[in-house]
């Protein structure tokens, strides 16, 4: 199946693209399509005297990519949210080959894989013992090439980190973020992430253009977290370029934005009740209940202790915290509705753990969850 892929030149006003977003006609709901949203692949431990895909918990990943081979209708694409492995490289070896080596079955049955870079894919703890003690420019550059399928219609310099596409029919437009983007070697850096003006107005001049209805967004950090409360690094907020880029979200009624990192699985709709952190100057509230989504454990340790929500009252989650096991989100685009189902298992069969639908025919600034 062939995508659209388009190039827009960033634009140098990001707020002035952003009032020109929501005069844009919405196109009609005609489309089916379905794809997978999975991410946090790394294993606990490292072997002794490892090879790339020792650092890849294949025995959790591979049953998750038979369980995705036996959907049907097979799905059109798969997007990998970020941190393949326990890092980008090690000894001298990138494992980043090594990982689409893994997804294989997926493209070699006519299924597409995007990825979006996570905070593992620049580790290199064989130049730094500590190894989420630097982000390595090689890493991210060795990854630009090794995944060249993605798209390169990013912003110069982003290419195949930062892209969008679309649907056969165009009523389906998809966006990926990179949170972690280098020009040089990091030693302190943010795994929250953050993301520069530079692709904030992209996606901006991107978003300008698509007469898509439904809207989508993958980058490895969320917004909003429920989190372990051992879990290393400061507690968020994200910092402002978080709330702008959900309040383009918002404006522009994204049907769902998609996260990992966390080794858990929690959603939300991001709806009025929930305050921006931290917030606009002038203040923005949310009305469009962008649907957030964190699915971070496809093979990842994963979290065990209870929710420490920081930002968020766990009670005001849909899902707050489903751990002690793995994941895979199903979507479903079928006319004005998207159904997002997610699959719990561990070597075995996966079942249903979480469902709902979006319509996008209800009244903007309504709750568009018709199932939770």
């Amino acid at each position: 199946m062939t995508y659209r892929i388009k190039r827009i030149v960033p634009v140098i006003c990001l707020v002035a693209a952003l009032c020109a977003i929501a005069l844009l006609p919405v196109s009609g709901h005609c489309e089916n399509l379905r794809f997978v949203f999975l991410a946090d692949s790394p294993v606990g431990t490292l072997p002794p005297h490892p090879a790339p895909t020792d650092l890849i918990n294949t025995s959790i990943l591979n049953p998750i990519i038979s369980q995705i081979l036996a959907l049907s209708p097979r799905p059109a694409f798969v997007v990998y949210g970020g941190d393949q492995a326990a890092c980008g490289a090690l000894n001298g070896l990138y494992n980043f080959q090594a990982f689409k080596e893994v997804m294989a079955p997926l493209t070699s049955a006519g299924i597409k894989l995007y990825t979006a870079l996570g905070n593992r894919e620049l580790f290199n703890p064989t130049l730094n013992p500590l190894a989420l003690g630097t982000f390595y420019l090689a890493n991210q550059q060795v990854y630009q090439r090794t995944f060249y399928e993605n798209p390169g219609n990013g912003p110069s310099g982003y290419e195949h980190l930062v892209y969008s596409f679309e649907s056969p029919g165009g009523d389906a437009f998809f966006a990926v973020l990179d949170p972690y983007y280098l020009t040089a070697d990091n030693p302190s850096p943010n795994l929250n992430g953050t993301f520069d003006n530079t692709q904030l107005s992209w996606l901006a001049a991107q978003v300008a253009q698509t007469k898509a209805s439904h809207k989508f967004l993958f980058s490895h950090a969320p917004y909003y977290y429920v989190i372990d409360p051992n879990a290393e690094g400061p507690v968020p907020p994200q910092g402002i370029s978080y709330t702008q880029l959900w309040s383009m979200l918002d404006t522009n009624r994204f049907d769902a934005a998609f996260f990992a990192h966390i080794h858990l699985f929690s959603r939300k709709a991001i709806d009025s009740s929930i305050a921006p952190n931290p917030q606009l100057t002038p203040p923005v509230q949310w009305h469009n209940n962008v649907v957030q989504v964190i699915n971070g454990a496809a093979g990842a340790p994963i979290v065990t202790n209870p929710p420490t929500p920081p930002i968020v009252d766990p009670a005001l989650w849909h899902i707050s915290q489903a751990a002690n096991t793995y994941y895979f989100t199903v979507v479903d685009i079928s006319g004005s509705r998207v159904t997002v189902t997610t699959y719990q298992g561990n070597t075995g069969a996966y079942s249903v753990l979480d469902s709902f639908t979006i319509n996008k025919n209800a009244v903007p600034g309504t709750d568009l969850l018709l199932l939770q």
